[in-house]
């Protein structure tokens, strides 16, 4: 848990041979910008 994530551009081509080219965020299910609302939500604040 708390990897960094990164911004990587991913180029893809569809089954019509149409290419796309969009950045992708990965890790973002690690992310711990969430924690603070979890702990108050449960009263760990």
């Amino acid at each position: 848990m708390g990897r960094n994530s990164e911004v990587k551009k991913v180029t893809l081509t569809n089954g019509s041979g149409e290419t796309i080219t969009k950045e992708v965020e990965t890790f973002t299910w690690e992310k711990l910008d969430y924690v603070d609302k979890v702990k108050k939500a449960f009263g760990l604040a």
